[in-house]
């Protein structure tokens, strides 16, 4: 871990992530979850400036929306329901697919081949509209209110997400254990008389230790993704608010999440651009901070990057394309002659 620590990449991402953990928990406290108010703005001589929405400038660097709401006070406040929602989700998803996935490569990879078959199909379906079908009636407010409290509407929907992306992630899981079975080391452990139990304990687990650790990086990314795609269409974690009649108000996340504040604000991205981009920066900046720590943490486990081309690769592709072009040439000289 002190390893790890020390890459530039992962401190980069973590310090990112734990801080902006820290000052949302921080300036909820400070401000008892009330967001900042600023439907006029005057200068110092009491003549007024502007009037909500106000743009982006000193005191206010990301603007108020339409009613005067200061959007850095918005994103700070739901910054923790976004990370921790996504840092749950995919730790739920990692504890329930390994078990089934070393489970699936060990004990039953004569299936595999099936199950493959079977599971492909999710790989077509995109998870954003599964999860937006299932959770409609849960998190949309009807005109007498929710019919679940806060506390269950956020447990069905972590489940739903959660759920929906085990078979697939079990699936690979069980691919690269089952490939693993077949290692001249494990084939030699199986002949001295280890059992499958303790190849799992004593190989498979320790090698795959490091994997498990970027597809939990990974899987915080997707779900941040899917968290934007089902904002877009107004499904917002913990719930939507909607108010029903001649004058209703647009819909409206009950915890400001981040991507309760995109799709509560989708339709101001020319009018009051800076409404908007405001949670699409947060989003932005904290999936490249978790990608930051995937490339990080793999550099130091595996001493490869995952994201980045080499130059050493790339120098090396550029000589093995000039041999080959001067081969070439040279056989096209010698067959003149």
């Amino acid at each position: 871990m002190i390893k790890v620590l020390k890459n530039p990449l992962f401190l980069i991402g973590f310090l990112f992530i734990i801080g902006l953990l820290m000052t949302s928990f921080i300036y909820t406290a400070m401000v008892n979850s009330e967001v900042r108010q600023i439907q006029l703005l005057y200068d110092n001589n009491g003549d007024l400036l502007a009037s909500s929405p106000i743009s982006p400038r000193w005191g206010i660097p990301f603007g108020t929306d339409l009613i005067g709401y200061d959007m850095l006070s918005k994103v700070l406040i739901g910054a923790k329901y976004t990370l921790l929602a996504a840092i749950s989700i995919a730790a739920l998803r990692m504890l329930i697919s390994i078990p089934f996935g070393l489970i699936l490569g060990s004990y039953l990879s004569k299936f595999n081949k099936y199950l493959n078959s079977i599971i492909d199909i999710f790989h077509f379906i995109p998870l954003s509209l599964i999860a937006l079908y299932l959770l409609s009636p849960v998190l949309y407010s009807s005109s007498n209110g929710f019919e679940y409290s806060l506390t269950e509407r956020i447990v069905i929907e972590v489940i739903v997400l959660t759920v929906l992306a085990v078979p697939v992630l079990a699936l690979l899981i069980g691919n690269e254990t089952n490939e693993l079975f077949k290692k001249e080391f494990v084939i030699s452990s199986k002949i001295m008389g280890g059992s499958k139990l303790h190849i799992i304990r004593k190989h498979i687990f320790p090698l795959l230790k490091a994997r498990f650790w970027i597809i939990f990086g990974q899987q915080i990314t997707q779900t941040l993704l899917v968290m934007v795609h089902l904002g877009l269409f107004n499904l917002y974690f913990g719930g939507t608010v909607i108010t029903y009649g001649d004058f209703a108000d647009p819909p409206k996340s009950m915890t400001n999440e981040w991507s309760g504040l995109i799709g509560g604000t989708k339709n101001y991205i020319r009018s009051a651009p800076w409404i908007p981009l405001t949670p699409i920066i947060c989003f932005t900046l904290t999936i490249l901070a978790v990608t930051l720590m995937i490339e990080g943490y793999n550099r130091v486990s595996t001493g490869k990057s995952l994201y980045v081309i080499r130059k050493k690769d790339k120098k090396t592709n550029t000589e093995s394309s000039r041999n080959r072009v001067n081969k070439s040439k040279f056989k096209f000289q010698r067959y003149n002659q």
